[in-house]
């Protein structure tokens, strides 16, 4: 029987920003999960991530460390090779057997997780997308120019419990890592919206992202 529910939420985090920390703050407050995890990927085949690990890791500790049911880990760096969401889950399972694992993602993302796959196991059609919808429950939050998604149409395509996080939930998703980026090399001096203050100062300091 598990003995508490945990909202994995991985990610680069290229930077961190409010709505990272936001959407893991209304998980708490709904009651979807007992504490959520953070898991700063490493670096990925499909994905250029600006940051290194320790500098992306650095900055989630001081994003996060207000709220004591925010755990941060680097189980997912130091795993080495990416391996995607579905292995690393499983993986996971079978360390923490008494934990209830659910995925927090964004709603851009679920449109595309049929499709996921093993990047060590990339044959042509071998997805593991839907092996992943269907053994592991979802936390989806809403992103813009993404649909509304209904919890109920996704269990009845035999997938398990998805709980939603959109306007009337509360959550409305402002800020991305790539606009971040471009405005902190557009806009210099300036702190970008959705950048935490101490954020920004630690990007400055280590010379980051162009700033």
């Amino acid at each position: 029987m598990s003995s508490k529910t945990v909202a994995l939420m991985g990610g680069a985090f290229d930077p961190v920003h409010r709505d990272h920390v936001y959407v893991a703050d209304l998980c708490l407050k709904k009651g979807f999960c007992d504490e959520v995890w953070f898991m700063p990927s490493p670096d990925r085949w499909d994905k250029t991530i600006n940051a290194s690990p320790e500098d992306r890791f650095a900055m989630l500790e001081m994003a996060t460390s207000y709220e004591s049911r925010f755990i941060l880990s680097d189980l997912e760096i130091r795993q080495g090779d990416y391996r995607g969401t579905y292995v690393f889950l499983k993986m996971m399972q079978e360390r923490y057997p008494s934990i209830n694992f659910r995925l927090l993602t964004g709603a851009d993302s679920y449109e595309t997780m049929p499709h996921w796959r093993d990047p060590l196991n990339f044959y042509g059609t071998e997805f593991n997308g839907e092996l992943l919808m269907k053994e592991f429950e979802l936390i989806v939050f809403a992103r813009a120019g993404s649909a509304i998604l209904s919890p109920e149409e996704h269990k009845a395509k035999g997938y398990a419990s998805m709980f939603w996080l959109g306007p009337k939930e509360g959550f409305v998703g402002r800020y991305s890592s790539t606009e971040i980026r471009r405005s902190l090399l557009k806009n210099r001096g300036v702190c970008p919206e959705g950048l935490l203050p101490e954020i920004y100062r630690y990007i400055i300091e280590h010379d980051l992202y162009g700033a």
